[in-house]
């Protein structure tokens, strides 16, 4: 009987395939007009380690990782057992694996799911032979599941040729080969785990990381600066080429702080700016976060979470470095910090985020996790996009002095582009007079603070603060990768008869107080749901007064995903 959506693994070792198995699949899902979702499970060896794709195929729209798994197929057992806990299977999973790679392991044969013993490849072949001779067990999984839940061969061939577009003929032919026997193999096994038809339609495949560098530049960056760091890092690969296209530079820093310090110096220059990175680089760019804001310099930075703290674990998510966008920095140093409430809405958050720091001249922080950042999923395009703000050049009167730092206006003051004449100005991070000049009196220090906190004080976000789903009096609050997880449960529960409203923050600071007071109206139950231990989020949001002190909070460390099913149960 056909479904509507079916959850698979394609798991192995570091090397093994695993990923480009899922890639292939899920862009021949796209391609014959399904959704899909791809998320990973990998260690911090590049080879030899563990290495699991984990995708979702359905005739809808999907917002968070599934429950359970339908289909596991094992490329090898040979690492298996350092994720198995990860992956949930259960007695209606089939698990197919090829006699030759030896028994199923424990930690899976635990699951009782039903093994189906499948020949993948060259017995005899050696690990070195099927490397050389494209006797490739991944592309012979991924024809074998895509022929399983009714993909056609023309998708599929045009899938792995799109994923290896990059590798020669050899390798696209070989790879052919070995999805056409996947394809063939199909035919021997009875599965009840064929889709329904798709409704085809003209929609993206896209990563979170993807969509925030799109976002970014459709925003107007133009330069970045920028040091390799998982999980952020394929967000600089996808955006390096693509700014090189619109005329703008990447620039490789010799490590963190150089790479925030260049973006800084590109954005005092007039050019829109960015740096990315992770966890432990963010902490290592803090400083000149503060310099930031001294000097009220726009600045995205995007901060891609992975589970900590120091380098903790550098490839699994985890929602932990809240307080640090919120308050990492020595004195007073407000910021704005926004997080995307989806996969689609990183390109959204990103274009908005440049806006705001060009406007109000400040640093603006991006939150993205590793689950968000490395999903690449099936969406439906969107025209949305949020109305373009621009730094303030120019305004002030050629026949005083300049006074790029005034008192008593508007806290946003011009920015004149170095080289204006008459116009000339320091950005400075000593504590300095309206001029920009250091300053050390108490009068001079205490105006620049007050004028640097009334700019992002009044800040208003409008209809960009956040977004709402269903209905009722109990509210899940949440940001990031655990916003998908609470629709769908807010979905199952309103089948099953209860209601439920999500709130997602995509503006954390300066909180939206209004906006949150408005969408929290009528909530007979709050509960306040992240993937940290110390309730960071639910902390931030007592402290601004903004739910009450009843409000339930579920934090919890990563790497392990909020499920849907983990939030319904803890709702009712």
């Amino acid at each position: 009987m056909p479904r509507t959506s079916i959850a698979i693994v394609f798991a192995g070792s570091g090397g093994s395939g695993a990923m480009s198995a899922g890639a292939v699949l899920l862009r021949a899902a796209a391609h014959a007009g399904y959704y899909g979702l791809m998320t990973q499970l990998f260690g911090a060896q590049v080879r030899g380690g563990e290495s699991a794709a984990l995708v979702q195929v359905s005739t809808q729209p999907i917002d968070s990782q599934p429950d359970r798994y339908d289909l596991f197929v094992a490329l090898d057992w040979e690492k298996v057992e350092q994720f198995a806990a990860e992956i949930p299977l259960d007695e209606a999973s089939v698990i197919i694996a090829d006699p030759a790679a030896g028994a199923v392991p424990p930690g899976i044969a635990k699951s009782k799911g039903r093994v189906v013993a499948l020949t993948m490849g060259d017995r005899n072949a050696t690990k070195l032979e099927r490397g050389l001779l494209g006797r490739r067990v991944n592309m012979f999984a991924a024809g074998l599941v895509g022929a399983l839940i009714g993909l056609n061969e023309a998708n599929l061939q045009a899938a792995a040729e799109a994923v290896f577009s990059d590798k020669g003929a050899d390798v696209i032919g070989a790879n052919a080969k070995g999805t056409a026997a996947g394809i063939a193999a199909a035919a021997s096994l009875t599965l009840n785990v064929r889709l329904d038809a798709p409704t085809a339609a003209a929609r993206w495949l896209i990563s979170g990381n993807q969509a925030i560098a799109f976002g970014a530049l459709r925003g107007g960056v133009r330069f970045v600066g920028c040091y390799p760091i998982t999980p952020a890092t394929d967000l600089v690969e996808w955006l390096a080429p693509h700014l090189i296209k619109l005329g703008g530079r990447l620039v490789l820093g010799e490590d963190e702080l150089a790479s925030i310090n260049l973006a800084l110096g590109a954005s005092y220059g007039g050019t829109p700016a960015m740096t990315v990175t992770a966890g432990p680089g963010f902490s290592l760019m803090v400083e000149s976060l503060g310099l930031a804001v001294a000097a009220e310099s726009p600045l995205v930075l995007v901060d891609v979470m992975r589970a900590g703290p120091s380098t903790g674990i550098a490839s699994k998510t985890e929602q932990s470095d809240i307080n640090l966008a919120l308050y990492g920095a020595h004195g007073d140093a407000p910021r704005v910090v926004m997080a995307p409430v989806s996969v689609a809405d990183c390109i959204t958050t990103a274009e908005y985020a440049v806006y705001v720091a060009e406007s109000l001249q400040t640093p603006v922080i991006v939150l993205s996790d590793q689950a968000l950042g490395q999903a690449t999923t099936v969406i439906d395009p969107s025209d949305k996009r949020p109305a373009p703000l621009k730094r303030r050049l120019n305004g002030a009167a050629a026949s005083k002095p300049f006074k790029r730092y005034a008192i008593g206006g508007d806290p946003v003051t011009p920015m004149p582009l170095p080289g204006t004449p008459q116009h000339e100005w320091v950005a400075e991070g000593l504590s300095h007079n309206e001029a920009g000049l250091p300053a050390s009196g108490a009068g001079p220090h205490v105006a620049q603070i007050n004028k640097r906190a009334k700019k992002i004080a009044r800040f208003d976000p409008g209809a960009y603060w956040g977004e709402t789903w269903g209905t009722g009096d109990t509210v899940v609050l949440a940001i990031g990768s655990t916003i998908g997880a609470a629709r769908e449960a807010a979905r199952r529960l309103s089948a099953a008869g209860h209601q439920m409203r999500v709130v997602a923050l995509r503006v954390i600071a300066p909180l939206p107080t209004e906006a949150l007071s408005r969408a929290l109206a009528g909530a007979r139950r709050i509960i306040v749901i992240e993937q940290n231990h110390s309730g960071q989020l639910y902390h931030y949001l007592v402290g601004q007064k903004a739910i009450p002190p009843n409000a339930e909070s579920v934090a919890r460390p990563g790497p392990l995903p909020f499920r849907p099913s983990e939030i319904a149960s803890y709702v009712v």
